[in-house]
């Protein structure tokens, strides 16, 4: 009985703390991909967009009250933040 009592507690402890884990928002960082930036990053939504549409492809801004990130082929390019 002792044996089992253990493990059920080993389990739930593991299981919450994979959970917790996965769910943890980074700091975005250059190559993310957009659904990155917006479900995993503390980032997240941006408040504005700006699509720059060129004959290579488009370009994105996505603008934060805290900064500007620059999207290039749908992965993050450059980050600038405001002081």
């Amino acid at each position: 009985m002792k044996k089992i009592l253990v493990f059920v507690i080993f389990f739930n402890f593991f299981s919450c703390s994979l959970n917790s884990s996965l769910s943890v928002k980074k700091e975005p960082v250059i190559g993310d991909s957009l659904d990155t930036i917006l479900y995993h990053s503390t980032w997240g939504k941006p408040k504005n967009k700006k699509i720059i549409v060129r004959s290579n492809g488009n370009d994105e801004e996505w603008i934060y009250d805290r900064g500007i990130l620059y999207i290039k082929g749908g992965e993050l390019t450059s980050i600038q933040e405001y002081k």
